[in-house]
């Protein structure tokens, strides 16, 4: 289910691209459409996908954004480097603290595929 959650709520779990950001932020203006939602852990906002959607929101002033939520009980996580554990635990932990992990360590698998979406900017 997909639903409108407040922007300024949103917190990191990892880094992010600022090329992918202001790569991201052209496209979304151009096409005055929000495609894509979020995805969230229910409990605190943690971006579990869509950090760069999170701050291409952020740099265009939006109130809200489409997402997914979950309970981080419901997804299957892994890290991408071999250097960094990541439980559950870990994540809520350091994105609470805002001591996130870098860009590209922690994965998600989600219960069901990620929906496209349709927003104008104008609804958010």
């Amino acid at each position: 289910m997909i639903t409108l959650v407040p922007v300024g709520e949103l917190r990191h779990i990892e880094g992010f691209s600022q090329k992918r950001v202001d790569w991201l932020t052209a496209k979304i203006v151009a096409e005055q459409v929000w495609n894509k939602p979020i995805v969230v852990d229910s409990e605190y906002l943690l971006v579990m996908d869509g950090q760069h959607r999170m701050e291409v929101a952020r740099r265009l002033g939006l109130i809200l954004v489409p997402a997914m939520k979950y309970r981080y009980t419901e997804v299957e996580i892994w890290s991408l480097r071999d250097n960094h554990d990541v439980t559950t635990e870990a994540v809520i932990e350091r994105a609470l603290t805002a001591e996130i992990y870098p860009y590209k360590t922690v994965k998600h698998a989600f219960p069901q595929p990620i929906p496209s979406v349709s927003y104008s900017l104008d609804q958010l």
